[in-house]
């Protein structure tokens, strides 16, 4: 694929950036989402969101052809891309990353989703944005460091609040510039 022609990704987690407890939007929304495990084993995840976030990260996705990449612990059993999204009513597709495997209990909480990334980028670097209520600020500097010479944004939510419109225009910024720079480039 011609450097021009690269997709930009979207690194996103769920819990503290989609799933909030008080999301600062007129409308917010509240359900509960089924995970089935087999075996007859199933949990009920409580879901708190505003469809404008949804509504807008699906708008960025079209215009600005944003690959979803699913960075969550909703991976388990393909939850964020079977479960998760029809209640959303939206962020349908993309693909999911989840190494339990890549876990490591001294390094901290987050620390899969960087290790994630920087594989990811190993695999094929591609311009990206990280949003994410813990991690980002956690281990931004470990993947900031293996992606030198890629073009990145890195946005931390606050759990309580998830994305907030700022997030929004600094993701909606960032990808314009991405597409001006493959614009010369072409």
């Amino acid at each position: 694929m011609p450097t021009s022609d690269i997709q930009t990704r979207l690194y996103l987690d769920v819990d503290g950036a989609i799933n909030a407890d008080e999301p600062p939007f007129s409308e917010v929304k509240s359900t509960r989402v089924q995970i089935e495990y087999g075996g007859g084993m199933m949990s009920r995840m409580p879901l708190t969101w505003a469809p404008e976030v949804v509504a807008e990260l699906d708008a960025l996705r079209d215009e600005f052809s944003l690959e979803l990449v699913w960075l969550s612990t909703w991976n388990e059993m393909h939850a964020s891309m079977t479960s998760l999204a029809p209640a959303l009513g939206g962020l349908f597709g993309g693909r999911a990353i989840m190494d339990v495997d890549a876990v490591s209990v001294d390094r901290g909480r987050g620390w899969w989703k960087a290790q994630s990334i920087i594989a990811d980028q190993e695999l094929t670097s591609a311009p990206f944005i990280w949003v994410d209520d813990e991690a980002v600020m956690a281990h931004g500097g470990m993947v900031d460091d293996a992606t030198v010479g890629t073009p990145s944004l890195k946005l931390t939510t606050v759990y309580e609040h998830g994305i907030e419109r700022l997030h929004l225009a600094q993701m909606r910024s960032f990808l314009a510039e991405q597409a001006q720079r493959q614009a010369v480039l072409r």
